[in-house]
């Protein structure tokens, strides 16, 4: 009977693990290609970033920082573009990016693949437009943002809207099971992603100086990702931190669109010279 019992623990943690790897690794496909920023009222300019991938490009005021979004695990940039019209009216120019995955011809690359994308489009512009970059990141994209800080990454300042600190913790509260429960997620991963690895952001934070201003959003109402993810993002990052009862994953802009772009834009003066 002891035998039994352990047995059937021993798949379970297993099996969740197993599970919770392939779903992270083949997900994250979306082929949307609206709404775009037209729809919105926006002129934009289709361009391409790193090794070819996709972004809109909205033009903003002359030597005005450019605000990188990045979307979201499970979206594309077709899920950011209601947040781009009031900032266009601060001034602020934008990038809308397309991260690898979202196409389906490459797996998701748990974080490391795209914290370099985030930072071939924080180059692509000072490359390009020769202006400071300042990143806004949603979820699995604030995720891949704080990554690529973490990594050397240097934008003029960072919005972590919805971020978490690693996958294990995502799936420890999703699963509801102990953290310690999704050990084996780190070494399952590589197997099922073709060779990634699975990054554990708050190691990476803790093991390097943060040297990038950032702003953490997190709703207490989230059911997507441990809510006291954000308080710890904004304890490693030495960040400012925005909570918001009740709300939920990523709707903080939804909640108080006025307030949430208020509050972005004064962070943002406060720590970038060119945007005051």
């Amino acid at each position: 009977m002891g035998i039994g019992l352990l047995a059937a623990a021993v798949t379970a943690w297993f099996t969740l693990n197993a599970y919770a790897a392939t779903k992270i690794a083949r997900g994250g496909v979306d082929l949307r290609q609206t709404p775009d920023p037209a729809s919105v009222g926006l002129a934009f300019d289709n361009v391409t970033y790193g090794d070819g991938l996709p972004a809109w490009y909205v033009a903003g005021e002359p030597r005005r920082p450019v605000i990188v979004v990045v979307h979201g695990y499970g979206g594309n940039r077709t899920a950011t573009v209601e947040i781009g019209p009031p900032l266009r009216q601060l001034g602020y120019g934008l990038l809308f990016v397309d991260l690898g995955y979202v196409t389906g011809a490459r797996r998701y690359g748990g974080g490391e693949r795209e914290a370099a994308e985030v930072d071939d489009a924080v180059r692509w512009v000072g490359d390009t437009q020769q202006v400071p970059a300042v990143i806004l990141g949603f979820s699995g994209g604030a995720f891949a943002s704080l990554t690529a800080v973490a990594r050397g990454t240097t934008p003029a300042a960072i919005v972590a809207d919805s971020g978490f600190t690693g996958f294990r913790s995502v799936v420890a509260f999703r699963a509801h099971v102990p953290y310690v429960v999704t050990n084996l997620l780190p070494l399952l991963y590589p197997l099922v992603s073709g060779g990634a690895d699975l990054v554990a952001l708050a190691q990476e934070i803790d093991r390097r100086r943060f040297d990038v201003p950032a702003f953490i959003i997190q709703g207490t109402g989230d059911r997507t990702i441990p809510p006291s993810d954000g308080t710890r993002l904004a304890e490693l990052t030495n960040g400012r931190l925005w909570l918001l009862p009740g709300v939920r994953h990523t709707k903080a802009f939804d909640t108080d669109r006025a307030d949430y772009v208020r509050r972005v834009d004064e962070f943002v003066r406060s720590v970038v010279p060119a945007a005051g």
